[in-house]
């Protein structure tokens, strides 16, 4: 790359932030963005997950899921004592049902069906795929070697293609970005990796609480790994390896996959294929390293499967109720446990933490001290006067130096960012609170945090003002009904 060139990462982060200049549907007037397109046009609304042809071998998966009973916040923080187990049928069918099954439905306005998965999505776009290879030497009753994609409706695996080569049975997720664009134009880049993050916060600790092994990959050969699962790199992309046991993943390709289907009229955004392509490696990276484990100050609570079932989107936080001091520390310290991601953490209501913006985890001198009604105030319009902002008791913000990333660091930043946010969703709701990302404007945040930094991912966590229906069984999905935000 020339010495004055920019990263095609950075460019997509400059041409892709909120200013005030424009609404958040507008697109820049710059004609390497896409021009034409309509966002949330209803005409062209996309699938909401990849379709196979109907001839394909299938093999449906148990819906009498496996549960463990190690409380959750144990689990985020290291701290559960759980007998190792080995991979069988059941065990990964928990796996994948609770981290990307669809466990809750809506009608919308228009009369057709809203498929809402176990791990939360902005505007419930839902961009990512799971494909499971099994090698050759792995033994799972009930499901024969071979590459596998997850059918997240009907809950079962679809057969593609032969075993691949390798050593661990891996879970490849691969993301779409039309089903982000759609709604968020090339931002939507961004929106892939948060929502893988935020999907494998669930993937990793329920298996961590069956003493099932995991390990994170977010470096490996891209382009090895589409081909195995049939994705040409525009309109899915490979995100991220989860190996489900020791050993290097089994992501090397032994014969062509059969091929999948998106939607027909999804449009290619040039800046998101540029970043991606920009930010690919040839060879497998060292796995996610889960940090010390964490001491926390409350003890039980809820199991893990407890907390994904029982937790949802959220719309409205009590304005006028405040947290105790200790679920922001056991909330923050077991989210970044591993996670080297600086966060700032804008509070406005939690005992014994003085009002402003701190940088985590200083809770005792903050880097912008507050009064209460100004910090909510900065937070509502930093929000794009989203109420939850202003709502919560305190809002964990994500941000990086873009200098110091370079276009596969800017990619991990995004998904470790999405990690952190999904592990403080259950954090949260574990010790009885509750949690919503959130976007924001980006030219605020200099201002907001005292630091000029890349703004990645905001959570919005405090004292909700109902509870969600729990999700649904495997294949039966839970009838809810959508609450609006203030």
């Amino acid at each position: 790359m020339a010495p004055d060139a920019e990263r095609p990462t950075h460019l997509l982060h400059r041409l892709t932030c909120y200013t005030p200049e424009r609404e958040w549907m507008e697109v820049p007037d710059d004609d390497r963005l896409v021009q034409d397109l309509v966002p949330n046009d209803l005409t062209r609304r996309p699938q909401s997950y990849k379709r196979y042809d109907d001839d394909l071998r299938r093999v449906l998966l148990p819906t009498d899921l496996p549960a463990s009973t190690a409380p959750a916040t144990a689990v985020l923080a290291g701290t559960a004592d759980v007998e190792p187990s080995g991979l069988d049928l059941p065990a990964l069918a928990r796996l994948l049902y609770l981290s990307s099954g669809v466990t809750r439905r809506t009608t919308r306005p228009d009369g057709g069906l809203m498929l809402f998965r176990a791990a939360g999505s902005a505007g419930a776009r839902f961009p990512l795929e799971l494909y499971v290879a099994v090698p050759r030497g792995a033994r799972i009753e009930g499901l024969a070697p071979g590459l596998h994609w997850y059918d997240p409706e009907a809950h079962a695996l679809v057969v593609l293609g032969p075993p691949p080569s390798g050593d661990a049975v891996t879970v490849v997720v691969t993301g779409v970005p039309w089903r982000t664009g759609w709604r968020y134009r090339e931002r939507g880049f961004r929106h892939v990796y948060w929502d893988a993050g935020t999907m494998l916060s669930q993937t990793l600790a329920l298996a961590d609480s069956a003493g099932v092994t995991a390990r994170l990959f977010t470096a490996f050969p891209d382009a090895e790994v589409a081909a195995l699962v049939g994705a040409d790199r525009v309109h899915e992309f490979p995100v991220a390896l989860v190996a489900l046991g020791p050993g290097n993943p089994a992501v090397h390709l032994t014969g062509d996959p059969m091929s999948g289907h998106h939607d027909a009229d999804g449009l290619e955004f040039p800046l998101v294929t540029a970043a991606q392509r920009a930010g690919e490696q040839r060879a497998l990276g060292a796995e996610l390293g889960r940090g010390a484990p964490v001491e926390l100050t409350s003890e039980g609570g809820p199991s893990t499967d407890a907390v994904v079932v029982s937790k949802g989107s959220i719309r409205r936080l009590h304005p006028d109720r405040s947290l105790p001091r200790h679920v922001l520390v056991d909330a923050m310290g077991a989210s970044l446990r591993g996670i080297d991601v600086p966060h700032w953490l804008g509070v406005s209501a939690v005992g014994d933490v003085p009002t402003g913006i701190h940088r985590w985890p200083d809770l005792s001198s903050p880097v912008r001290p507050l009064d209460e009604p100004s910090v909510r105030d900065e937070l509502f319009r930093a929000a794009l006067e989203q109420g939850l902002a202003r709502d919560a008791a305190f809002v964990a913000m994500s941000g990086a130096r873009l200098a110091d990333l370079d276009d596969h660091g800017y990619r991990e930043a995004q998904l470790l960012a999405g990690l952190a946010e999904g592990r403080l969703h259950l954090m949260a709701y574990a010790l009885g609170a509750a949690a919503s990302g959130m976007t924001f404007r980006d030219s605020d945040l200099a201002h907001l945090l005292g630091s000029d930094v890349a703004g990645l991912l905001w959570t919005c966590v405090g004292v909700p003002e109902y509870r969600t229906r729990p999700s649904g069984q495997p294949g039966s999905p839970a009838d809810v009904t959508i609450v609006w935000p203030r």
